[in-house]
């Protein structure tokens, strides 16, 4: 082995030469039974850590699965290894994390990160400077309006999780006649919280041109990591709101939620993505998570996954692996090193801007809503788009996100609960 990596070496020389003309930085110089590595930088630990874990989780098991069906067969059937960094849960991190990631894995082949939208954008110079393809499923616009040319942004945005939850809840007023029309916006005074209110406000606006009915009585923002959210509640009860979109994430989505339920307060909450998604939400709450309903950028049991031979069984092997059912997050990280493996796999290379180019000309299913993933020139997945989720127990007494909406995605049907049912009119 240590003469392959010497004459590997040797070889890096003779072909980083040959490519400096054509400006490519290869790294198809390793030995041919070396791993390929893909990095991530996600937040393993700070306040963010939980989705951290579920993305790394979401990698590892993306690779696992990857490397049991006989890894990249154009390459040979070499293996993939995953790389992982922490950004801390902080912005700042974010940026030095991915410096290292690079300087010190120069035979990194592409990255994907970083769980929240607010981390990525520091990264985003970093990774173009240095010509390394990265993915990521945060919503944010701003990954993708810069004019990067490394950087693909495969799911949906915020604005499509606004028009989603928009379009479920007009479903529901006309499958249901529910008549709702109050709707409260609340949410964490971040990037993403911003984000996905400026969708709803717009997404609302939309729909009151096709006389929806529907009217913003409550919009309002909170700190991130609030220890009272008393005052939100009191202000979305006092203005009579029916359904809310709260945008945040585990700790906030349970003391919102649990803040509602000890003030005798039901609406219905069609959450922001977030911590409404998370394993722990639905273990914390119990019962009272039965038929709550959120708005989700992925989901393992949607029918593009389902409808796919080659993954459709990611949800149930997942679990089996990891002792919990398949979140969001780890199945945006499955998508994630899936798409990566299909760009090595077309262009039989591990040079960075040979998988750059068959990510850019890729069409292929993935773990995201919307079928085939394309990427347009701003490197945004142009297929993509939200789902709803409701939490629903399941026959052996495990609540679960399952896909309710839209028909195209769903992967079980709605339910109504009894705090709905008292809203027929």
């Amino acid at each position: 082995m240590k003469c392959k990596k010497v004459i590997a070496g040797l070889m890096a020389g003779v072909l980083a030469s040959m490519s400096l003309a054509s400006g490519a930085v290869s790294v198809m110089a390793d030995a041919e039974d070396d791993p390929i590595k893909v990095g991530c930088v996600f937040p393993i630990t700070g306040n963010n850590a939980d989705q951290g874990v579920f993305n790394v989780d979401g990698c590892q098991f993306a690779i696992d699965y990857i490397n049991e069906n006989g890894g990249i067969k154009s390459l040979g059937g070499r293996k993939l290894e995953l790389v992982s960094y922490d950004n801390q849960s902080d912005a700042d991190q974010s940026k030095s994390a991915a410096e290292r990631l690079i300087n010190e894995n120069p035979d990194i082949v592409a990255v994907t990160g970083a769980a929240s939208s607010s981390f990525v954008l520091p990264m985003l110079p970093v990774f173009e400077k240095n010509g390394m393809p990265f993915l990521t499923a945060q919503v944010s616009e701003s990954i993708t309006n810069q004019g990067y040319q490394h950087v693909f942004r495969f799911g949906s945005t915020g604005g499509s999780f606004a028009e989603y939850q928009v379009k479920f809840l007009e479903w529901l007023n006309e499958q249901y006649g529910l008549g709702i029309s109050k709707v409260g916006i609340v949410y964490e005074d971040t990037e993403w919280g911003i984000s996905n209110t400026s969708g709803a406000v717009n997404a609302i606006e939309e729909s009151v041109k096709n006389d929806s009915g529907l009217e913003i009585a409550y919009n309002e923002s909170f700190t991130a990591g609030s220890s009272d959210l008393t005052n939100i509640v009191v202000g979305l009860k006092q203005a009579g709101c029916e359904v809310v979109f709260p945008t945040c994430y585990t700790q906030d989505a349970k003391l919102l939620f649990n803040t509602m339920k000890s003030m005798n307060y039901s609406p219905l909450i069609i959450g922001g993505g977030g911590g409404f998604l998370y394993p722990s939400f639905g273990e914390e709450l119990g019962e009272l998570v039965d038929g709550v309903v959120s708005v989700s950028g992925h989901n393992y049991d949607i029918q593009t996954i389902t409808g796919n031979e080659e993954i459709a069984d990611i949800g149930e092997k997942f679990e089996e692996e990891y002792g919990y059912f398949m979140p969001e997050q780890s199945t945006s990280a499955f998508s994630a090193i899936y798409l990566i493996a299909q760009a090595l796999e077309n262009a039989a290379s591990t040079d960075h801007e040979a998988v750059t180019e068959e990510l850019r000309k890729l069409t292929c299913p993935a773990a995201t809503p919307g079928g085939d993933v394309t990427f347009d020139e701003t490197g945004a997945n142009t297929n993509a788009h939200a789902v709803i989720v409701q939490w629903q127990k399941g026959d052996d007494d495990v609540y679960r996100t399952r896909c309710v909406f839209p028909d195209t995605e769903a992967g079980a049907d709605f339910q109504l609960t009894e705090d709905l049912k008292a809203m027929q009119k």
